[in-house]
C-alpha cells in the first residue's frame, strides 16, 4: 500500500526534524544495503558444498531403495537435510555484539527489555 503525497511529505519533514535535533541517530536509523536472504549474508561456498552433501544424501537414499536395507536411508536422509542446512547457513558465523553507549562501554541494560532501553536512552539525552 502505497502512502499519500501528504503522507509522503510528512514523513520527510519529520525526517528532517529528526536529521535536525539528533544528526547521530538519524545517521543510525538510515536503512543499510539489503542483503540476500532475510538481513544474513549467504556464500556461495556455502550454497556449493552444501548442495554437494544433499545429492549424496539423495544418492544414498536412492541405493537403500534398490536395495532393500532401510537404515542406509534414514542415514541419507539425515545426511540429505545435513546438506541443506549447511546450504542455508550464513557466512558468518559471529554472535551479535552487544550494544554499546557512546562511551564505548557495553550497555548495562543487556537483560532488559527492548522498551525500557529505549526509555533508559531518552532519559540521558535529556539529561544531556
Amino acid at each position: 500500500m502505497a502512502l499519500s503525497d501528504y503522507e509522503r511529505q510528512m514523513l520527510e519533514e519529520l525526517e528532517a526534524q529528526l536529521a535536525d535535533e539528533d544528526p547521530s541517530f538519524a545517521r543510525t536509523m538510515k536503512p543499510a544495503s539489503i542483503s540476500p536472504v532475510s538481513g544474513r549474508q549467504v556464500s556461495l561456498r556455502n550454497i556449493v558444498i552444501g548442495t554437494i552433501i544433499a545429492v549424496v544424501g539423495i544418492a544414498l537414499l536412492v541405493v537403500s531403495i534398490a536395495l532393500p536395507f532401510i537404515p542406509l536411508g534414514v542415514f541419507g536422509v539425515l545426511v540429505m537435510g545435513l546438506g541443506f542446512w549447511y546450504a542455508s547457513s550464513s557466512k558468518d558465523s559471529e554472535a551479535p555484539r552487544p550494544l554499546q553507549d557512546v562511551s564505548g562501554q557495553a550497555s548495562q541494560s543487556e537483560g532488559s527489555s527492548f522498551m525500557e532501553r529505549q526509555a533508559e536512552r531518552w532519559e540521558r539525552r535529556q539529561d544531556q
